[in-house]
């Protein structure tokens, strides 16, 4: 077999009628094999379409498969973790009720301690108040006769006060007088 284009094509260029026949015979047989390979490659492809069909179908059921161990996990865990939850709010209010019972406990006893102590300390400043109206009374007595003696000073005070001015009153007169007297004894002998 030969390609005639070609052939005719080789004949009008020039070339011999044998290398004519020859090249048109070798490029058929590469046509052929050409064909060959398409043929192969079209059984390859349809080949690895069927084997890539398969393999996305098994990696569906293999999803599949998956999906469902992880529904059933996860309805597991779900249940686990609602058991759980349950498990820790029953230790959580047994536990709470048992710090508010102590908390309770702690309370009372410390009122009471605060109660006793707070009756204990009305009781001292009770004492101190007494002791303190006492000490008024003596405070009172005692401002009220230093104030006595200190309108007793001051009278006294003020009465040497009047007398010291009295004396300097006299003693400057005194000293006028002198020297009045002398002033006029100075006149007569020097006049």
């Amino acid at each position: 077999m030969l390609i005639e284009e070609l052939y005719e094509a080789l004949i009008e260029a020039g070339a011999s009628e044998e290398k004519a026949k020859a090249a048109a015979r070798a490029i058929a047989a590469y046509e052929r094999r050409f064909a060959g390979m398409e043929t192969e490659l079209v059984n390859v492809r349809s080949s690895l379409q069927k084997e890539f069909a398969d393999f996305r179908s098994s990696l569906a059921k293999s999803f599949a498969d998956i999906d469902k161990q992880f529904i059933e996990s996860r309805a597991d865990v779900d249940k686990k973790f609602t058991e759980h939850r349950a498990y820790v709010d029953t230790k959580f209010m047994e536990s709470r009720s048992y710090v508010d019972t102590k908390f309770m406990e702690s309370r009372a006893y410390v009122e009471t301690k605060f109660a006793e102590s707070r009756a204990y300390v009305d009781a001292k400043f009770t004492d101190v108040n007494t002791k303190f109206t006492d000490v008024n009374t003596k405070f009172t007595e005692s401002r009220a006769y230093v104030e006595t003696k200190f309108a007793e000073t001051r009278t006294y005070i003020e009465k040497e006060f009047t007398d010291i001015r009295g004396g300097l009153r006299l003693q400057y007169w005194m000293t006028g007088t002198t020297i009045a007297l002398v002033t006029t004894i100075l006149f007569k002998i020097f006049s």
